[in-house]
């Protein structure tokens, strides 16, 4: 499953993308790829392909993950992305 995964309450763009970066290894367990930038208004979108959501959920769920995300982030909305037949 593809995914647009829009975050939240990002106020400092280079503090999430460390924490970000640093779940490399942990988000190839769960998707084949993630593109990811900052946007308007304090928000930050993702774009993940190849997703298991289950594995994901397992990942996002855990209270070490919450701990770490709580100070740069306040929300997550997905999006689930088809592609549009030409």
């Amino acid at each position: 499953m593809d995914l647009l995964i829009i975050i939240d309450g990002v106020s400092d763009y280079d503090s999430w993308r460390k924490i970000f970066d640093e779940d490399a290894g942990e988000r190839e367990k769960f998707s084949t790829s993630m593109e990811s930038g900052p946007i308007d208004n304090n928000k930050v979108s993702i774009i993940a392909y190849g997703v298991d959501m289950e594995a994901m959920g397992a990942f996002m769920g855990t209270p070490e993950f919450a701990e770490r995300t709580k100070s740069i982030q306040s929300g997550v909305t997905l999006y689930q992305l088809t592609a549009l037949a030409p």
